[in-house]
This record gives structure tokens, C-alpha cells and sequence, in this order.
């Protein structure tokens, strides 16, 4: 564990922290709020409808709505905040990182990639194996920062590629410097994984997986055996490191210790001739595991680790026990003789208690891994006849058939077949889904008893398993403020270890001289005794594993029941949540509306469909593509308008033969009172009108479909204690009537609010001490959804990256609950796990520091802390694994 050495100064500040920290929160920054404001002057952008005054924004306003007032509230602080105009020519590195064992682990790496030049926005994750940061190239190379990661850490560290299309091929070296000296079209890339594997990384808009194959003939012997999840192998890889360390120190102790219990089994220099030679080979063992991380970080790093502690405890009572030996053997033994048994011993325990650490991060991080779900085979369409081939050489331009019952090898589009697909691996949807012909099908999921045929839409490793699993791994690299507390107070734990082990030292030499009146060579070799007890039974592991094994359980679970958690934050504040506002369109109702009221008021009737074409085509709002999709029917064009304008939460305006026309709500456009309109409007329907200068030209009426789902989870939040708003772009009858369906009391409805007043009242709710979750659309919304503490979007698989909220929810509603439910599973666990290290680390330190006098841990056994430490914590992060979203609430 890494530490920062206190000062006097602040002690005190930092006591006071600890005690207030817990019980914080704050909001949470609004970095991508910009990203769904609606640039103008952009037809294809537009954010339609349902203001409730005219509104007219510049740029400067859309920046100033897009801003938090953060007076009542602190910002969360999120770590290395990305500096867009730095990282615009910078180039992203994903590392595959093995020998991490905690959060101590995970810091030294921060800090020695922060301190290389041109390194910037450094994340690392010890549980996930993994580290990614942005470089500067004409600051520093890739391959020179690995080596210095590499050196100053003792980790093993490899560059795994991230954002490009690669395939590994069977290659020998001189086949790779061949083809490098001239790359075939479409290759970026060749790089030499092993001596007989070589990773492509091509681009498949050029060159297609089976065309490179082809293409490279006899420079390659076909494609290189699957390769497992980075996170999965890196564990694996160390597991079995473990394990074969562990095998070893075990068989070389078991002698020792025996020996040293039976001290009739043979002569006495026998004993310690054997013991000397199996210890020195057991502390051999020790050095790549104890001493280079703990040397490397001293010299390299300047910072003082847990594995210190360690070095110092087994390293005391291996030089001990050799001047004992000496002196024994010299005819001179000392007073208390040699015990290699204690160094052996302590060493094999402490080694135990990491495989089994490693053996339970493996399973934690394979329990939750999606990447799993992805198929290996296809089975490829090719004109009339049928051919199963590696997943990995499909294609841009490939039809592939899903069989019966079969798993869906990648994104696709249906061309043929009727089938009910099971989404619930992804989305946490527990009834199949009807596919037919033009419906999607996602990567992962498992095909019913019908037979599809499909056309490729988007590669496998690049697909929606992909995308989500990134997802997950990035918010696993976040650290949440409890993260940042343990951390905090991990980094004091090696000090004040070191500093109650030099007084048990003071302490027993002078009551061995003092109360017990033994020699002082005696009680040197008792206070020594003591104080590797102390250092080696001390574990801040669990402190460290407190919170990152639970947030890479949690992410795991919830992406597994469609809900996708993209920040660790969401995890720590949804429990603490109290009032949960809810959008209408597109969150509370379906995203799909219907029109069922038309009414042109000109007479130029073909005109105006025209006109309205021009107006809502290529316009995103739900209402807007209900309507383009109406007036599809009509034969009529539409025309070429000038000057297009979006006008956010309002609608759009353009002018055409010096005529200004716009479409958007009644109320922005001053209409409400027209007959034709409101009538509409008293049954209780989402309008949008149209307009030339100010005379209405048409009106449509549409109605929403309820979510099913809608009422039971509003209910559900009800149950909870937690306050449920409803606020609306949308006309007041339209926004009562579905808050009077759900159960939402008509003074937490709002209606007619535009984007910016949609944020005015989550602030104000903020301000009031509330804690706020924002669930909408992302259409309308994204200001709100940026000054929420949680911001949660309506998604889907295909625009799951796009989203820009902190939680995006693929099937439903209810998936609302099922956050709830993940992060206060979570909270449990994590208060579960601060409190069991605690309790721990105090006992354990006075039994073995002697304080109880007839009960103490002796330093032989005190290795054993690193097992009975970190064991519940894993097991209570493992506990989550088995969490399920129920079908029905």
C-alpha cells in the first residue's frame, strides 16, 4: 500500500475529513451537457417543441443553460479531468496490467504515469488488471513509458489495443517484418504478440477479416487460437503465478516447521543445517513477490508501501535467525536460538492469503465479464448455400443465419425469419422479443425456436457487448468519493504500523529488563518477536478491496439486468436518493406516438404538407418523427426552405418567399386560443402546429402510449419514500392526464417547461437538500439530466455510447428500481467491509503486539492475517454476483 507521510499540520484537517466525508454528497459535473444542446442553424439536430414561451439562443445562452450552479452544492471531484483541447492530438493507450493486488498497487501506477512527460487523464483499475491514459507522442513513447511503468512498479504491463479492428494470425517473426515493410491495403498495423502470433489491425471499411486472410496467402498459417478477456487471462495468469509460488514456499516450510516442532527427529545441526538452506530458498521465493515491489517503489517512487511491512517482518527474522545460526554453530548460542520457521511460515501464509485473493478477484471479474457472451462461430450465407466460420472473419456485406436456439454472433439486421429472441443477458428483459424481418438483433443474446436470417450490421468485437463492457470497465476505473476516503486513510496505515511497532519494541525491551528480569540479549529477541507479529498481521488489503471489488460486482450485475452504469458515483448516491423526476415524452410514455387528429385550416392543402415536410424531416424529437412519419403517406414534396433555425424545447422556424413559417407548440407560437387548436388541446393531446408569420396554417394531434411499466414503478418509488416529479415540454392536460394515470400528485406535475426550466427546477429541488435522480430521454433534456446527482437516460443497444447521462436504461423503466436495489446492495457492502477491516486490524494488532499478555498471535502465524483480512471481503463483494432483476415489481 502506498503511502503519503503525514504532517503534524494536518492530522487534525484530515481527522475532521474522515468524519464528515461520509455523510456528503455533491453534484456531479456536467461534462457532456453540451453534446444534446442543438447546434443552430442545423435542420438535422433539432430538439423540438414544448416551451411555454418564445425562445430565442445564441450560443452564449447555450452555454450558460449548459452550466451548473453548483452554490448550494460542492462538485464531486472527478479524477484527472479530461482537457478536450489537450487530448484533441493526443493518443489513447489501454494497458493490460498483471500483479496488481490492491488499491496501493493501483496509486503507484497513477503516480509514476503521471510523472512521465506528455501523460495525461490517467485511470487505473487493480480489480479489472487494467490502465489507460492519454499521451502526448512527441513527448513521450509508448514503448518507452511500459518499460518505466514496468521498472518503477514491477508490474507487468502490455498494450492492448482499444478503438481499432484487429484480427491475430498465426505468423513467424520473419513474416511480420515482411509484410511491415509494405503494408497490404487497408493494414494500419502489425504487431508481434508472441514468437508465433502477430496482431492486424486493419480497417474493415477497406478490407474485410476474410479478404486480409486470403490476401496474405502464405505469409499466414490461419487465425490464432481465441484469446480470453484481458481482465479474465490477466487474472488467470496470476492465479497460476500464485499458485505455483505458493506450491513451492509450502514445500520447502512444511520440513522446516516440522523440524522446529519436533526437535527429537534429528541432531540438533542437522535441524539447522536443513532449515537454513529451505528458509534461504523460501525467501528466494519472496523477492520478485515482496522485496523488488517494495524496493522499486522506494527508489523509483519515493513512497513507502505495504509490501514494506512485510519485507521488514520476514526479513527481521531471516537475518535473526542466521546470526542465531552463526553463533550456534560457532558453540556461542544466543538466548533465544534461530527460528526459520517464523520467515518460512510467514511467507507461505501471506502468499496464501494472495492466491486466495487472486483466485476470488478472478471469479469476480469472470462472473461479471460480458464479453463472455460473445459467440465463436457464424453461420455464414453465401447465395444459396450455408458454411459455419470464426465469428472473427465476418464482415461488412455478410448475411449470417441464427439457428435454432443458438446464440446471436454479433449485431445485425433481420431479412428473413420470424423468431422471439431472449434479450434478458443484456437488457434484463425477462420476456423473449418478437424479431421479424427489418428488427435488430444484438450481439450475445440467444435465439428462440425460430430460424433468422440476418445482414451484418456491426462486427463482432465492435459490437453491443463490446460497447457495454467498456462501459462498465471505464465506470469500474472512476473513483467515487468512499474510494478516495479508503485510500486516504490506507495511506496512514503503513506509518502508524511502523510507528506501534518500534513501541512495542521500546515497550517489551524494558518490561523484559524491568518486570521480567531477563537478560538483555533475551529481551531484544522477544521485543523483536513482537514487532514482526505487528508488521506482518497489519493488512490495509482489505481496506483497499473495500470498495473496487464491490463497484466491479455492481457494474457487472447491472449491465447484466440492462441497466449500464457509467459512472462508480451512481453506485455510492442511489441509495441516498429522495426525489426522482421523470420526463414525459419518450420516458413515461413510449417513444413512438400516433397521430390521430389532423386539421389543415388553409386552403392550400398541398402547400401546407410541403411546408410541414420541410419543416419536421430530419428533426429527432419523438413528436416531429411522429409526424414526418404521418405525412410520409402524402404524395406531395418537400420544399427547399432558407435560414433553418431550431429553437430548443420549442420547435423550428425558416423562412421561404420572404415568409416566416415555423412549427412547434401552441403556446410558443401564440395559438392556443385558436379554435381548431384548442380544441385538441381540451381532449387532452400533445399538439404541433404550423405556422406562416402568424397565421396557423395546420394542427396535428397525437397521443402517447404509457409505458406498461409506468404506473408500478412509480408506485414502487412511492413505497420507497421517494418523492416522484413529472416535468414536460408538453401542454398541462396532456401532462395531467398522464400524471392522474401513474399515480404523480398534481403539485409535483410541471407542463409546458423548456430545457432550461426543466434544469431551474431540479436545482431548485437541489438547493433544498434534495438528492435528485433525472430519468429522461436525452432528447430535450440533457441540461436536466447534467445538474441531476444522477442523470438517467432512456437508451437502447444502438445508441448506448451516444448517451451521455450517468445511467442508461435499456429495458424499461423498472430498471429504476433495479439501481436502487444495486447500490444499496452495494452501500451494505462496502459499510460492511470499512467495518470489518477496522475491527480486524485493531485486534489483530493488539494480539499480536502482546497487550492481552496470555493471548497473542505469534509472528509464525501472523501471515495468516492476509487471509482472514481480505477473505470476508471478497466474499461479501461476491455475495452481489447473484443478484437478479425481478420480472415483475
Amino acid at each position: 500500500m502506498t503511502v503519503t507521510p503525514p504532517t503534524a499540520a494536518n492530522i487534525p484537517r484530515m481527522i475532521i475529513t474522515i468524519m464528515i466525508t461520509i455523510g456528503l454528497d455533491n453534484i456531479r459535473t456536467t461534462r457532456a451537457a453540451l453534446t444534446f444542446c442543438p447546434p443552430l442553424n442545423e435542420r438535422n439536430q433539432g430538439c423540438h417543441v414544448d416551451d411555454d414561451t418564445e425562445v430565442r439562443l445564441d450560443s452564449d445562452e447555450i452555454t450558460r443553460f449548459c452550466e451548473k450552479d453548483t452554490s448550494n452544492a460542492s462538485t464531486a471531484r472527478r479524477p484527472n479531468p479530461t482537457d478536450i483541447e489537450k487530448t484533441a492530438a493526443h493518443e489513447h493507450v489501454l494497458l493490460a496490467v498483471e500483479g496488481m493486488t490492491c488499491t496501493g498497487c493501483g496509486n503507484k501506477l497513477t503516480r509514476t504515469l503521471e510523472a512521465i512527460p506528455g501523460i495525461s487523464n490517467v485511470q487505473v483499475s487493480f480489480v479489472m488488471g487494467s490502465a489507460d491514459f492519454d499521451v502526448d507522442p512527441s513527448m513521450s513513447k509508448v514503448e518507452d513509458i511500459v518499460r518505466t511503468a514496468q521498472k518503477a512498479t514491477g508490474f507487468r504491463c502490455a498494450r492492448t489495443t482499444s478503438g481499432e479492428q484487429f484480427i491475430n494470425l498465426l505468423m513467424t517473426r520473419e513474416s511480420v517484418k515482411s509484410l511491415s515493410e509494405d503494408l497490404p491495403a487497408g493494414v494500419k498495423q502489425i504487431d508481434l504478440l508472441d514468437k508465433s502470433t502477430a496482431r492486424i489491425t486493419y480497417d474493415p471499411t477497406v478490407v474485410g477479416a476474410r479478404s486480409l486472410v486470403a490476401a496474405l496467402g502464405l505469409h499466414t498459417t490461419g487465425l490464432a487460437p481465441p484469446r480470453a478477456d484481458a481482465s479474465v487471462s490477466g487474472g488467470r495468469k496470476r492465479l497460476l503465478d500464485m499458485l505455483i509460488k505458493t506450491t513451492l514456499a509450502a514445500f520447502f516450510t512444511i520440513p522446516v516447521v516440522v523440524l522446529a516442532w519436533g526437535d527429537t527427529l534429528v541432531d540438533e545441526h542437522s535441524r539447522a543445517y536443513i532449515s537454513i538452506v529451505f528458509a534461504t530458498v523460501v525467501q528466494a521465493l519472496a523477492v520478485p513477490e515482496f522485496y523488488q515491489p517494495a524496493i522499486s517503489s522506494l527508489i523509483f517512487s519515493r513512497t513507502v508501501e505495504m509490501d514494506m511491512l512485510v519485507v521488514i517482518s520476514i526479513s527481521a527474522a531471516y537475518i535473526y535467525s542466521v546470526i542465531a545460526f552463526g553463533f550456534n554453530m560457532a558453540g556461542k548460542p544466543l538466548d533465544t536460538k534461530e527460528f526459520f520457521e517464523t520467515s518460512t511460515l510467514l511467507i507461505t501464509l501471506v502468499l496464501l492469503g494472495r492466491l486466495i485473493a487472486a483466485f476470488a478477484r478472478m471469479r469476480a471479474v469472470a462472473a461479471v465479464s460480458l464479453r463472455s457472451l460473445q459467440a465463436s462461430t457464424a453461420v455464414l450465407v453465401e447465395g444459396e448455400e450455408t458454411r459455419e466460420v470464426d465469428a472473427r472473419l465476418l464482415q461488412f456485406g455478410d448475411r449470417f443465419m441464427i439457428m435454432p436456439h443458438a446464440q446471436i454472433p454479433t449485431d445485425g439486421l433481420v431479412t428473413e425469419g420470424v423468431s422471439e429472441v431472449d434479450e434478458s443477458m443484456l437488457t434484463g428483459e425477462s420476456l423473449p422479443v418478437e424479431k421479424k424481418p427489418g428488427a435488430q438483433v444484438i450481439a450475445g443474446t440467444l435465439n428462440g425456436s425460430g430460424r433468422l436470417t440476418a445482414k451484418l450490421a456491426r462486427l463482432p468485437g465492435k459490437n453491443t457487448v463490446t460497447d457495454i463492457a467498456n462501459l462498465v470497465e471505464e465506470a469500474s476505473n472512476t473513483k467515487p468519493k468512499v474510494q478516495e476516503l479508503a485510500d486516504k486513510v490506507a495511506g496512514y496505515f503503513v506509518p502508524v504500523v511502523t510507528a506501534i511497532a518500534v513501541i512495542v519494541i521500546i515497550v517489551w525491551v524494558v518490561v523484559s529488563l524491568r518486570v521480567r528480569n531477563e537478560s538483555g540479549g533475551k529481551a531484544v529477541s522477544t521485543a523483536i518477536t513482537y514487532a514482526i507479529a505487528v508488521l506482518a498481521v497489519s493488512c490495509p488489503c482489505a481496506l483497499g478491496l473495500a470498495v473496487p471489488m464491490v463497484l466491479v460486482v455492481a457494474g457487472g450485475v447491472a449491465a447484466r439486468g440492462g441497466v449500464v452504469i457509467k459512472s462508480a458515483e451512481s453506485i455510492e448516491r442511489g441509495h441516498k436518493i429522495t426525489d426522482v423526476v421523470f420526463d414525459k415524452t419518450g420516458t413515461l410514455t413510449m417513444g413512438e406516438l400516433d397521430v390521430v387528429a389532423e386539421d389543415i385550416v388553409s386552403a392550400d392543402y398541398g402547400q401546407v404538407v410541403s411546408i410541414a415536410k420541410a419543416l419536421v424531416n430530419d428533426n429527432k424529437h419523438p413528436i416531429s418523427v411522429a409526424v414526418a412519419k404521418h405525412l410520409e403517406k402524402q404524395e406531395h414534396q418537400a420544399i427547399r426552405l432558407e435560414d433553418v433555425r431550431v429553437i430548443p424545447g420549442a420547435g423550428v422556424e425558416a423562412t421561404w418567399n420572404g415568409s416566416l413559417f415555423r412549427a412547434g407548440n401552441a403556446h410558443w407560437l401564440g395559438v392556443g386560443q385558436v379554435p381548431e387548436v384548442d380544441r385538441l388541446l381540451q381532449q387532452g393531446m400533445t399538439t404541433l402546429c404550423f405556422t406562416k408569420d402568424t397565421e396557423l396554417l395546420a394542427v396535428f394531434g397525437l397521443t402517447s402510449i404509457l409505458r406498461p411499466e409506468a404506473g408500478t414503478v412509480v408506485r414502487e418509488l412511492h413505497t420507497r419514500k421517494i418523492t416522484v416529479h413529472l416535468v414536460s415540454g408538453d401542454e398541462e392536460r396532456a401532462v395531467e392526464a398522464v400524471a392522474r394515470t401513474v399515480g404523480i400528485p398534481m403539485e409535483n406535475a410541471a407542463a409546458r417547461r423548456s430545457p432550461a426550466e426543466k434544469r431551474v427546477y431540479v436545482q431548485e429541488l437541489i438547493k433544498q437538500g434534495k438528492r435528485v435522480a433525472f430519468c429522461g430521454d436525452g432528447t430535450n433534456d440533457a441540461v436536466a439530466i447534467a445538474q441531476a446527482n444522477i442523470g438517467i437516460q432512456m437508451g437502447s443497444s444502438s445508441d448506448i455510447t451516444r448517451a451521455t447521462a450517468d445511467v442508461v436504461l435499456l429495458s424499461g423503466l423498472d430498471g429504476i428500481i433495479y439501481l436502487l436495489e444495486v447500490s444499496k446492495a452495494s452501500f451494505r457492502r462496502i459499510a460492511f467491509n470499512f467495518v470489518w477491516s477496522a475491527i480486524y486490524n485493531v485486534l489483530a494488532i493488539l494480539l499480536a503486539a502482546g497487550a492481552f499478555i496470555r493471548i497473542r498471535i505469534p509472528p509464525a502465524y501472523a501471515g495468516l492475517g492476509e487471509v482472514v483480512s481480505v477473505l470476508p471481503v471478497i466474499i461479501a463483494a461476491l455475495t452481489m454476483s447473484g443478484m437478479k432483476r425481478q420480472a415483475n415489481l
